[in-house]
């Protein structure tokens, strides 16, 4: 008898599993993916809008197309995970299931702190980015902000990068002199969970820039004019592009599925919840590193727990053992600006320590978060 395994999520994560699950299921298994848009877009190409390299809704992926490959496609939302009956509700309609994988992603919280949505613009949306590069050929002078608002953020690299991008179309305009670039972060240092070092490395980008660097600040409200911090600090600015906090989709939060974290916890390596046949991945799933910190959310890392998620789907329903792991490791492209990228490769599962490799900016590096890019657009929806 076929089973139903259900996707609830089409990001990263999700795109992945339904794929590898299809490749290796025969059609008696029916694989559904859920998703409340069509349409999918790769979050590392968002601040690409701020130079003008792309264009707002330019190169989706679109998760209709998985219907010629034999993954249902239901474009609606989720709302409610009915457990105890191996049920989700979406729309309005209930869907069995005898797998369930939950890629939902991260939400993002706008009502904190005090002022947000009224000063800031959100850089982690399309449009919030498409508002800042509208911005930028006006600034003549003045202090601009980027600004993390809270712990944990998805894509740990993605502040810097997007300050590095603003300071190089401040120079292409003739004003970086003029204009004082600014980050505003809780985080001790940049890239936290790997390390001083690596944050060292990351810090010596920004210093060559004059990029100024406010670590360990914690904000508390943003005003017309100024930032206040939990730690007392009043810093000027002239415009915010913040990084908003981010929670756990609503529907987790009637689901029994959050610990105290606010995020769904799991088996570091199958990524298994407490609940049979139940899994989670990507930004909503707290899998751990051997020293007990939360990975860090990203794409590449969601990527990597669906497939090992679908494996041991597919071992189960053949019959084998589920010996797949994730095994904790992950590569991503943090731009510099000026066509230039520096791959970051890291094991967080390593010990002592997570072992990290961070390789100076080049435009080969570039083209490696270029063709990282194309590769998975091929391999999810030709």
């Amino acid at each position: 008898m076929g089973k139903n395994i259900l996707i609830l999520g089409g990001g990263f994560g999700g795109l992945a599993a339904a794929n590898k699950l299809r490749k290796g299921l025969s059609s008696e298994h029916t694989v559904t993916l859920v998703d409340k848009q069509p349409l999918f877009f790769m979050g590392l190409t968002k601040l690409w809008i701020l130079n003008g390299r792309r264009q707002v809704g330019q190169n989706p992926g679109n998760r209709t197309l998985l219907a010629k490959r034999g993954i249902n496609f239901v474009e609606r939302e989720v709302t409610a995970i009915d457990l105890a009956n191996l049920k989700v509700r979406i729309g309005t309609e209930r869907f069995a299931y005898d797998y369930l994988i939950i890629a939902l992603g991260a939400d993002y919280s706008l009502g904190s702190p005090k002022g947000l949505t009224r000063y800031a613009k959100n850089m982690y949306t399309e449009s919030g980015c498409a508002e800042i590069r509208d911005l930028l050929p006006s600034v003549r002078e003045g202090a601009l902000t980027v600004l993390v608002c809270g712990l944990p953020f998805k894509c740990p690299p993605a502040p810097y990068e997007a300050s590095m991008i603003i300071d190089d179309v401040l120079r292409k305009n003739g004003v970086r002199d003029k204009v004082k670039l600014q980050i505003v972060t809780p985080e001790a240092h940049p890239l936290g969970i790997l390390g001083p070092e690596a944050g060292k490395r990351v810090t010596t980008l920004l210093a060559s820039r004059e990029i100024a660097y406010y670590p360990s600040q914690k904000v508390i409200e943003i005003r017309q004019k100024s930032i206040l911090t939990e730690e007392g600090k009043e810093i000027p600015h002239d415009a915010i592009f913040a990084v908003p906090i981010h929670v756990a989709p609503s529907v987790l939060k009637n689901s029994r599925l959050l610990d105290e974290s606010g995020w769904i916890p799991v088996d570091s390596a199958t990524l298994a919840t407490e609940v049979s046949n139940v899994y989670a991945i990507g930004d909503c799933a707290a899998p751990k590193t051997p020293k007990g910190a939360i990975l860090p959310r990203a794409g590449a890392l969601a990527e990597e727990q669906g497939k090992v998620v679908a494996q041991n789907i597919i071992n189960e329903i053949q019959g084998a053992k589920k010996s797949a792991a994730f095994d904790g490791q992950g590569v991503c492209f943090m731009e510099a600006g000026d066509g230039m990228a520096a791959a970051l490769r890291a094991n967080f599962y390593a010990q002592p320590n997570p072992k990290w490799e961070l390789e100076p900016p080049s435009e080969d590096g570039f083209r490696q978060k270029q063709n990282f890019l194309e590769d998975r657009m091929k391999a999810w929806f030709d």
